[in-house]
This record gives C-alpha cells, sequence and structure tokens, in this order.
C-alpha cells in the first residue's frame, strides 16, 4: 500500500521563505519607481516653470524701450561757434562781394611805383585804387601770392613781429592777406603796392585769383577764397572779416536791406 505525504489541512503545499519574499520586493520596487516618476515629473515641472520666473516677455519690453528712446534735448552736444544769431546766406560778407557788378581785369594791370613815377602797362599781378584815391592794392607783384592795400586809414603795429624775415622795411600803413593768414602792418619791401593804378568804381568788385574786392562809398572790403578770411577798410578804419559774417545794410540791394531790418537780432548779453 503506496503511502501518500500529507500537506496539511489546506491542500497546499507549504511555502518557502523565498516564496513569501518576492511580493515584498515587487512592491518595493513599484514604490520606488513611483517615487521616481515623482521626481521626474517635479523636476520638469521645475523646468517648465523656469521661463516663467524669468520672466522673458518683461525684459524684451525693456529691451525694446532702451533701444527707441530719442536723446532729450539738454543731452545733445553744443555748438562751439560763438556767434549769437546765424547769418543767413544772402546777407553774408561773401555774398554782397560776389554778387555785385564783377569788373574785367584787363585794364587793371597798371601803376607806378611812385606817386609821380612813370605810369606802366602790361605789369604781372592786379593793382586797383578806390574812387577817392585814399585805398591801392596790388596782388601778385614780386611773386608775394597775397592782396596787399595801403591807405592812412590802416593802422598796424608800430614795429615788426619778431618772426619778421631780416631787411624787413615796416609799414604800419598796409594790409595783407593770404590763404594762411591776414594783418595790419607788412613788410613794404617784401609787398610793393603800386601807385596810380585803375579805379576800381563804388558798387563794383574785382575777382584775381583767390582774391575778391568790393570797392563802397564807405570804404574797401576784400575776402580770400580758401579761408574766407580777410579784412574791411572803412571810415572805422581796418578791421578783419569773415565771408559768413553779417553783411553791412548799405552793400546789400534794396529787398535783403528790408529784410535785414525785419530780421534784425536783438543783442545778446
Amino acid at each position: 500500500m503506496a503511502t501518500v505525504q500529507g500537506y496539511g489541512s489546506t491542500g497546499h503545499p507549504p511555502t518557502t521563505g523565498r516564496r513569501t519574499r518576492r511580493p515584498l520586493r515587487l512592491a518595493a520596487a513599484a514604490l520606488a519607481a513611483a517615487a521616481l516618476t515623482a521626481t521626474s515629473a517635479c523636476g520638469l515641472l521645475e523646468e517648465q516653470q523656469g521661463p516663467t520666473a524669468i520672466q522673458i516677455p518683461e525684459r524684451n519690453a525693456l529691451i525694446t524701450e532702451s533701444s527707441t528712446a530719442a536723446p532729450t534735448a539738454t543731452t545733445a552736444p553744443k555748438s562751439r561757434s560763438t556767434r549769437s544769431f546765424t547769418t543767413d546766406a544772402a546777407d553774408s560778407m561773401a555774398s554782397a562781394i560776389s554778387t555785385a557788378p564783377r569788373v574785367g581785369v584787363s585794364n587793371y594791370h597798371v601803376g607806378a611805383t611812385t606817386d609821380t613815377g612813370e605810369r606802366l602797362d602790361d605789369l604781372s599781378g592786379v593793382h586797383f585804387s578806390t574812387p577817392d584815391r585814399t585805398i591801392r592794392c596790388s596782388t601778385g607783384n614780386n611773386g608775394s601770392g597775397a592782396l596787399v592795400c595801403a591807405g592812412d586809414r590802416i593802422d598796424g603795429r608800430t614795429t615788426p613781429p619778431p618772426n619778421s624775415p631780416a631787411g624787413c622795411e615796416w609799414n604800419r600803413n598796409l594790409a595783407v592777406l593770404n590763404s594762411e593768414s591776414v594783418a595790419a602792418g607788412g613788410c613794404a619791401n617784401l609787398y610793393p603796392v603800386l601807385f596810380r593804378s585803375h579805379i576800381l568804381e563804388f558798387g563794383s568788385t574785382i575777382v584775381a585769383g583767390g582774391f575778391s574786392c568790393l570797392s563802397d562809398v564807405d570804404g574797401l572790403y576784400c575776402l580770400e577764397s580758401d579761408s574766407n578770411a580777410g579784412f574791411a577798410l572803412t571810415s572805422d578804419g581796418y578791421a578783419e572779416i569773415h565771408g559768413d559774417d553779417r553783411a553791412p545794410s548799405e552793400l546789400l540791394g534794396e529787398s535783403a536791406r528790408n529784410s535785414q531790418r525785419s530780421t534784425a537780432p536783438t543783442p545778446t548779453r
């Protein structure tokens, strides 16, 4: 008779320790996986929330504002000009001289070396005098490349400047203009001015090279084209001028004179 081993009252084989720990490990793994998923989800959530914390729209708004902001008038650079007003080009000295009737220079190559000397023709340079003979001028004489005028209205320094060449015969009654400077007084032996030259009538302009001069009842106004600087020889004496300066009303046409009177600036202190 065979012997049958019994398994107890339940009818199931007995469980060992290995079989009973497996469900616990599976449960632990499931809990760890759930925790990892929760942690990953939190990390992803934090990464997704990062741009919101930086507030990119606000930053863009600030960049746009700073790039389009315009400087105010108080930050604009100041002009270094010392003029208290701006001269209209039509009212300037350059305009007054250039728009006056111009004479040809063919008749202005005559003159004498002394006030009583023989008058010579076909001389180099251009030579002219004002109608009252109080001012006489010569250009290009002695190869100097300068416009030089002589007259009692010019009252320069009494002695030559330190940089004058040796043997300078100083004359304080000369006005010397070239592309680099303008001055009252000069060396008469370096800048000879002829006598008995042709007259430049009042209201006329003569142009010789880079020099232009306007003869007026009140005097003579001359400019050099490169520097736009020059001098005026009037009843008030010698004065340095610039082409951008406002011209005296008597040098302008009637319409310009009326405009100048109506727009004359108020002097500033």
